[in-house]
């Protein structure tokens, strides 16, 4: 690797060099670079945990999400894999692939000492799919100075298998002036042929899993005054997710009548909500979650849906459970209740100005 010298028009040859000989640790250096700047690793990915303990005691070097919302176990090694790294990896990968949406929600909140709703945001905010694809699918990263020749090899046959694993070199490299250059390097898959090798091995080997789902749809059954009293501190809540579901109970109670998924994302947008009417179903898919909170069943009692399209749990009153919502509708008898709680809002905000 070679340094540029502009002004003298000549290169500068660069050194490489060990991390152990420069007394860099992977937990506190190469880890912090990797967590600030996790581009290096050559694509964008949203760090939602960082040494996240497992029941087994052992801490995951890091967890993040990629834009297809998978999510990717990140395991750093020094100058030196070891010959068992990718085994390591696929123990925390098999666990992480368990996690419900609101354990995902709950790690990512406390890395950014934050709340629920708004982890789900920024994880909505990040991903270019619907929520309810978080976590469907697991990838691995595995990254060190130099790989063994075993892990190549057990790499190169896990991914026959469907299990998707990347190992990049992170190489250091010393100038004349002891300045550190960190070169990436995807060796696997590699860059120029991933295309090629991604679709040769989904022809090999499929690998799709079911959606699990965690939420509620148990309703609640209280008296009116109650359910006004629940609904105004749920719309006076402290979150980027307010104002949206807001504007979410704004369009249903504008006609007595079901309200279509794809015409409430346009409304959505029109309103103001996401960048473009993609973005503006993405939050449509976070209010859809929120409805379906454990802790909502107050919400459920006055909005009523159809997610026919998630999974069958049977039982006497025939119900699905799923993500996807295909319509919704304010109970008739609620729509002068929500519109009574939208007025008390308004006068209390009133009065505080």
């Amino acid at each position: 690797m070679y340094k540029v010298d502009i002004e003298n028009k000549k290169l500068i040859k660069l050194e490489p060099t060990k991390y152990s000989s420069l007394n860099l640790l992977e937990r506190f250096d190469i880890q912090e670079w990797i967590e600030k700047t996790p581009e290096i690793l050559g694509e964008s990915l949203l760090v939602i945990s960082k040494e996240l303990e497992l029941p087994s005691r052992k801490r995951l070097d890091l967890l993040a999400i990629d834009k297809d919302a998978s999510l990717v176990v990140i395991e750093l090694k020094r100058d030196d894999s070891g010959s068992d790294v990718e085994w390591q990896a696929i123990k925390y990968v098999s666990y992480c692939s368990n996690f419900l949406l609101e354990d995902i929600f709950q790690y990512y909140a406390n890395y950014l000492e934050s709340d629920d709703d708004d982890a789900q945001l920024k994880i909505e905010e990040f991903i270019d799919e619907e929520i309810d694809k978080l976590n469907l699918k697991q990838r691995i990263i595995l990254c060190s100075k130099e790989f063994h020749s075993d892990v190549i090899s057990a790499v190169l046959w896990l991914r026959d298998y469907g299990i998707d694993i990347t190992c990049v070199k992170l190489i250091p490299y010393l100038d004349s002036n002891h300045q550190l250059f960190i070169k990436p390097e995807i060796i696997i898959p590699l860059p120029e042929a991933k295309d090629y090798i991604v679709k040769k091995e989904s022809k090999q080997k499929g690998f799709t899993r079911s959606p699990r789902s965690s939420f509620s749809l148990e309703k609640s059954d209280l008296p009116n005054e109650e359910l006004k009293k629940r609904l105004i501190t749920t719309l006076r809540r402290v979150s980027d997710l307010t104002p949206r579901f807001i504007a979410f109970l704004e369009i249903l109670i504008s006609e007595d009548r079901t309200f279509q998924r794809e015409e409430i994302k346009e409304q959505l947008y029109n309103k103001g909500i996401g960048k473009d009417v993609g973005q503006a179903g993405r939050y449509l898919s976070n209010i859809s979650q929120f409805l379906t909170k454990k802790a909502n069943p107050h919400l459920r009692q006055l909005i009523s849906f159809d997610n026919s399209s998630g999974q069958y749990v049977g039982g006497p009153d025939g119900k699905y459970i799923g993500e996807t919502k295909n319509n919704y509708y304010i109970n008739s008898e609620y729509r002068e209740l929500i519109k009574s709680a939208f007025s008390t809002i308004s006068n209390i905000e009133t009065e505080g100005s």
